[in-house]
């Protein structure tokens, strides 16, 4: 899905503004350490469970005003940098303003 990077890069392919607003979202609603949420991550790493992916996507939900629903495939990312990714397109994709 992403390219090998070092540990600390997230990914170009989303803006910054929104990594750190989709990190702070994950974080705060998946209660997290912000200070833990790093790309390379892993979703086991950081004791992110099925409840913590339901409240983080209602969060995003309610903080973007769309519906991501059952779209998204948590199972495809093998880290955080790769969640950012899956959650960024899905944004995307359900607001027609932010893409490009």
């Amino acid at each position: 899905m992403s390219a090998n990077l070092p540990d600390d890069v997230w990914p170009s392919s989303v803006e910054p503004e929104l990594v750190a607003r989709l990190v702070d979202l994950i974080a705060r609603e998946g209660m997290l350490d912000r200070a833990t949420m790093k790309p390379a991550a892993t979703l086991d790493e950081l004791d992110f469970d099925s409840l913590e992916a339901v409240m983080v996507i209602n969060g995003i939900e309610q903080a973007f005003d769309i519906e991501i629903g059952s779209e998204l495939r948590w199972g495809e990312a093998r880290n955080l940098g790769e969640l950012v990714v899956l959650l960024a397109d899905s944004i995307k994709r359900a607001t027609p303003a932010l893409q490009s």
